[in-house]
């Protein structure tokens, strides 16, 4: 399963965050700094990627406009899947963590025109990350927003996802919070990483089913394919959460249950030793 390289990277960024959490706890500011400069050296390293290597801002699954490498798999082993460029976003996470932590300490109450700001920075930025790609596939001339784009527009997104979260968290999330808060998409994200594992096979699927060259032939066929892919792709991962991930969360949970009780009856014992030994003197 080729798609589970982001396991690998996301343990690499697991083993790293340490430094940056200690840092943060231990001096804020050094912390702050650290995380900005690792944000930035990594769309850096990056941007000089793209430029060595004449790649696209990111994979394009249509026909890659001639001023670009069109080699996909080149831009996939070379730049894609690579952890450097890929720790921006988890950084903008640890940070948001980390202040989270620090209002539940202290409390902090946020004005309107924060939140206002916040709201229209969010919108904006994730509008860009995504919409931005927009003359890349036009294959217009603009070589220097095509690396800043490609260099920044993943921390760009992560920053707006960052702010619905803080804003939710802290009830400032509005309508947007009554509706990601549906009891519905409690199940639904509890399949997510079964669904991770499985959804390539339910595409690779679907598209043998259809005629290749895939034209683009309207807005409703495509939707409704998609919708076919995440119905089909959530009915697998229910499948692969019944048969592998359930059962071994449930045998964690044993183990872990047992090791407690252990941990309990050993307190209790000496804390019964200790009064005993008091009651004597």
């Amino acid at each position: 399963m080729q798609w589970t390289w982001y396991i690998g990277t996301e343990f690499i960024f697991y083993l790293l965050s340490p430094i940056f959490l200690l840092t943060l706890l231990r001096w804020k500011n050094v912390g702050l700094v650290l995380c900005a400069s690792t944000i930035l050296i990594s769309a850096s390293l990056r941007a000089f990627a793209m430029i060595a290597y004449n790649l696209p801002p990111t994979q394009l699954g249509w026909n890659t406009p001639p001023l670009f490498n069109s080699n996909y798999m080149e831009h996939f082993s070379q730049m894609y899947i690579k952890p450097q460029y890929r720790i921006g976003p988890y950084i903008v996470g640890i940070v948001l963590g980390y202040y989270l932590v620090q209002l539940r300490n202290t409390g902090i109450k946020y004005g309107r025109k924060f939140i206002a700001v916040g709201w229209i920075f969010s919108t904006a930025a994730g509008l860009i990350s995504v919409y931005g790609l927009y003359p890349i596939l036009q294959g217009w001339n603009w070589p220097v927003y095509y690396v800043i784009y490609g260099a920044f527009h993943r921390t760009l997104f992560a920053l707006a996802i960052a702010w619905i979260i803080f804003a939710c968290h802290c009830g400032y999330g509005g309508i947007v919070n009554r509706l990601l808060s549906f009891s519905v998409f409690i199940p639904l994200s509890a399949l997510c990483y079964s669904v991770y594992l499985s959804h390539m096979p339910v595409i690779f699927a679907t598209f043998l089913q259809l005629p290749f060259p895939y034209k683009y032939v309207g807005k409703i066929p495509i939707l409704m394919h998609c919708v076919v892919r995440l119905f089909l792709a959530y009915i697998l991962g229910l499948q692969c959460s019944m048969l592998s991930e359930l059962p071994a969360i449930n045998v964690e949970r044993v183990l872990l249950a047992r090791k407690r009780s252990e941990q309990v009856k050993t307190i209790s014992h000496n804390e019964h030793c200790l009064s005993s030994i008091s009651s004597t003197t």
